[in-house]
């Protein structure tokens, strides 16, 4: 299917058996992440960027090589979630499993009203709680890693970020509107990131292929940057 085209019919079941949970919607199954999908380089809001003046320090220093997906470090979910790979949902009880297919990244969305324990760590992938209002999935998400939040290098507090997506289905439950707003002391506002996921009848979930940093480290060695590297 072309990028702006959904693949499905409303005649298909595309959800998997979900248990006992009775969502106002059935979200489980695959779903394809590149429908009227743009790069994730520059494309939150609003513009300019809001920056502090911490943030604007912070990214004024950052350079392309400091992009910890370049070593393998896991993109975490302010731009997984608007990066152009397919996801896979399931329900598993008390939470959501979502399996994003870059770098084969589970992520688990706890919806049976708990929160995160005192002694939580931050991850790239933080800790995330959802709640149904209507027929939009809401989760908030924080105890994040701080990393990157595009591919620009906008970057993110981790300790003082909260993330809100909404996750509203179409009629005819073929495609979602999803919107990601981002919290964080490096910028006087929310921004704000917007995808979409559509059902297809011919989506690969195939996994794929391990990270492997040796490129990044021979570039750097090339370009005289390895010992500020291990520097940092």
């Amino acid at each position: 299917a072309g990028r702006n085209e959904v693949n499905a019919s409303a005649a298909n079941d595309y959800t998997y058996a979900s248990g006992s949970n009775d969502y106002p919607v059935d979200i489980t199954g695959p779903w394809r992440s590149t429908y009227r999908w743009t790069v994730t380089v520059d494309d939150l809001e609003p513009k300019p960027t809001p920056f502090t003046a911490d943030g604007r320090r912070v990214f004024e220093a950052t350079e392309a090589w400091h992009d910890p997906a370049l070593r393998c470090v896991a993109p975490g979910l302010p731009r997984i979630f608007g990066a152009p790979y397919h996801a896979d949902v399931v329900d598993a009880g008390d939470h959501y499993l979502i399996v994003y297919i870059e770098h084969n990244t589970p992520r688990r969305v706890w919806m049976d009203g708990r929160t995160a324990p005192a002694d939580t760590p931050a991850t790239p992938m933080g800790f995330s709680v959802g709640h149904w209002e209507g027929e939009t999935l809401i989760i908030e998400t924080t105890h994040l890693s701080p990393l990157w939040l595009d591919g620009s290098g906008l970057p993110m507090s981790g300790e003082g970020t909260r993330i809100v997506e909404r996750y509203v289905p179409s009629e005819d439950r073929l495609t979602v509107d999803r919107q990601m707003t981002i919290y964080d002391p490096y910028y006087t506002e929310p921004l704000v990131r917007q995808r979409y996921w559509a059902r297809d009848d011919d989506i690969d979930l195939t996994e794929q292929a391990p990270c492997d940093p040796d490129s990044y480290y021979r570039d750097l060695a090339a370009g005289g940057l390895l010992e500020e590297h291990f520097a940092r």
